[in-house]
Formats: C-alpha cells, sequence, structure tokens
C-alpha cells in the first residue's frame, strides 16, 4: 500500500495437514497479499511439515516458517506467533480457518484509518468441515468505534471479537505484554482483554472469513475442565489487570461477570453431563466458585440438580431480535 502499512498474517499449526492447503491458498488469493505470511508448527507428525516446506519453497521471502519451543501450550504458541511477525499490524488465523479475499484488503485499510486503535475485528461467518456456510455473525453488539473502558466492559462475559476476524497494532500487544502464560485454552478472549488499555477497537463492516465449526466433535466435554480452570484466571488475574491499567477502581462488575459466566457454565453442563461426569467437575468448578461466593451453587449442580441461566428481559429481546437483525445486515452486505 501507498503509505507502506505492513500487514503480517501468523497460523499456528500442529496436525492439521487435512486444511492447511486451502488456509494458505485463501491468504495467496487475497485481493491485497500479505506482507508475509509466518507458519508457527509445533512438533506436526502428520504432513504438515512437507506441505509447509513446499509452500515456503514457492513463495520465498512471503512464506516464513518458524517452530515455538518442544512443549509449548496453545497460549505459549500464540505469543509466538505474535512474537514471530515483524508487521505493523499483526494477526492469527487458524490452520484449519479461510481467509475471504477481501481479508488483508479491509483489516489493512481500517488499520490505515485508526493508525492508533489497537484492533480491528470484522464480521465472519462459521462454515462446517467442507466450507459450507452454517451462519454468519456482523457482530451488531458492539459499536464501529469503542473507546476504552468500554473495550473492557463489554467483554466481561466473553469476548466480542473472533479469533478469525481480527488484527491487532503489534507496538499494542508489546505494550500489553504476552498473553497469560498459565492460559490453557481461553487465549483469544484473554489477549483481547489485556489490548483494552491501548487502543480503541474498531469494527468494520463486510464478512473477511470463514471459522470452521463442528469438525472436532464436542468440544464442550473435551474441553470443559481447561475452560473451568481459565474463566477463574480470567476474572482474578487478567481483568483486574486491564482494570488496573484503565485505573478503574469499581470492580463489582468482575464479580458479577463471574458469577453470571460460572452459572451459564452450570446451566450447559446439566444438558450436556450425567451426574457422574458432572462430579468430576468439581475439583476445577470450586476454585471459581469460591472467588465469586457461589459454592452453594455448585454443591446443588454436583448433586444433580438442574441448573438455570438468569434470562434479563434486555436479552430475551435481543434474543428475539437478533435473526432480524442479521437477515438484515446480510441484505444490505449483498446489495
Amino acid at each position: 500500500m501507498a503509505s507502506g502499512l505492513q500487514f503480517s498474517v501468523g497460523i499456528p499449526t500442529r496436525n492439521q495437514a487435512g486444511y492447511l492447503r486451502q488456509t494458505l491458498d485463501s491468504l495467496l488469493a487475497q485481493t491485497r497479499l500479505p506482507d508475509e505470511i509466518v507458519v508457527s508448527d509445533h512438533q506436526s507428525t502428520d504432513e504438515t511439515p512437507a506441505i509447509l516446506a513446499e509452500y515456503a519453497a514457492r513463495h520465498r521471502g512471503l512464506i516464513r516458517v518458524v517452530q515455538p519451543p518442544v512443549g509449548a501450550n496453545l497460549t505459549a504458541q500464540y505469543n509466538f506467533t505474535l512474537s514471530s511477525q515483524t508487521g505493523d499490524w499483526i494477526t492469527l488465523l487458524s490452520s484449519d480457518d479461510l481467509a475471504l479475499p477481501n481479508f488483508c484488503a479491509d483489516l489493512a485499510r481500517a488499520a490505515e484509518l485508526h493508525h492508533d486503535a489497537a484492533l480491528i475485528r470484522a464480521p465472519w461467518q462459521n462454515i462446517d468441515s467442507s466450507g459450507g456456510v452454517i451462519s454468519r455473525d456482523y457482530l451488531l453488539s458492539v459499536p464501529k468505534q469503542q473507546h476504552a473502558p468500554a473495550t473492557l466492559l463489554s467483554q466481561r462475559y466473553g469476548p466480542k471479537v473472533s479469533f478469525a476476524a481480527f488484527s491487532i497494532r503489534r507496538e499494542a500487544f508489546e505494550a500489553s505484554g504476552p498473553i497469560m502464560s498459565e492460559i490453557e485454552s481461553l487465549a483469544d478472549w484473554a489477549l483481547f482483554l489485556q489490548l483494552t488499555p491501548f487502543g480503541d477497537f474498531i469494527r468494520i463492516p463486510d464478512i473477511i472469513s470463514g471459522y470452521r465449526v463442528g469438525h472436532e466433535g464436542n468440544r464442550f466435554c473435551a474441553r470443559v475442565a481447561m475452560w473451568l480452570r481459565d474463566e477463574l484466571r480470567i476474572f482474578t488475574h487478567v481483568m483486574p489487570l486491564a482494570a488496573d491499567r484503565l485505573n478503574l477502581r469499581d470492580r463489582r462488575w468482575i464479580l458479577e461477570a463471574s458469577r453470571a459466566n460460572l452459572r451459564r457454565y452450570l446451566a450447559a453442563a446439566s444438558t450436556e453431563l450425567p451426574l457422574e461426569e458432572r462430579q468430576t467437575l468439581v475439583p476445577d468448578l470450586m476454585p471459581w466458585a469460591n472467588s465469586n461466593g457461589e459454592a452453594g451453587l455448585v454443591a446443588r449442580f454436583a448433586r444433580g440438580e438442574s441448573i438455570r441461566p438468569k434470562v434479563t428481559l434486555v436479552g430475551f429481546a435481543r434474543g428475539l431480535l437478533r435473526p432480524l437483525a442479521h437477515r438484515l445486515a446480510h441484505s444490505a452486505a449483498n446489495r
């Protein structure tokens, strides 16, 4: 681009050879090529190394392969992949996701217009194992430009960014520090929370990527214990750190959000898990429950009671209106 802004894409991968070519090809088919593609391969034992060697040889100067330290967990690999990129703006794209042709151009254009922002976020579509579109999310619940502390407060129940549709200013990432190393699975949420004191969050209107879902089976049962441990870390370490940096002294919102998210997990597990499996989660649930005063709720869950999420009138109304709003956004985007 004329201004010389450098835009990098990082791909953390491990044993996803079945999708890796599609991901790389989607980045090579951009209307505005990235200035570098950095693939971080963590000890893959399938065809991934051969595929990467082929693409790196064919696209010298564009595709670079790096290897994180042996034994790196998901968060360590994300930190390594982000730190390995040299662009002014950097991002992560999973090796099973797809960048639409406008992915780099739209993110880079927004970065040019908002050079002091911390994060650019965009709508995305959820796709199945064969690439078919399952649903679309236009991020209608967030404004076009959001300032701190709203960037933090709006994420108190979960990330307001898709891992497949964002870019961050490298200087903002360096100022925020690496994602907390103890995080096991919710590294994207921790990253977006840590960035909130370092610039505005910008939303662009067009769908830029496909986020692949459903091809890994029931992730709730497989990952719930990690999620529970991470939720405790998010509410007791990551959010307070961001609040400290923003000089937010009132922390009641963190406690309220922690309780609401715990209830949401218990409600989901009530429908997903039989009694004996519920009880295996109690050791991971209790530290979180003790931190927010909801140990009694976990005890009810362990006894087999059904836990229901609290539904507010505003939340109920939003649930009714969301499908209509997304249809209108889709129609507008395709005019």
